[in-house]
């Protein structure tokens, strides 16, 4: 596991989540958890190129 990449994008997407979870209306609250699907793809992403540019 890539630590200080997952530690370095946690906690802005973990505020998005919570900020989002609060403040979106009832009905629209499933909308926050497409915040952590877009962390996961964040790392994934970030991952992914930096071993693409290492074999380069």
């Amino acid at each position: 596991m890539h630590k200080k990449k997952y530690f370095t994008l946690l906690p802005p997407f973990l505020i998005l989540t919570i900020i989002l979870a609060y403040t979106l209306p009832s009905d629209k609250k499933t909308y926050a958890f497409l915040a952590v699907i877009a962390f996961w793809i964040t790392y994934f992403g970030w991952i992914y190129i930096k071993k693409k540019k290492r074999n380069e």
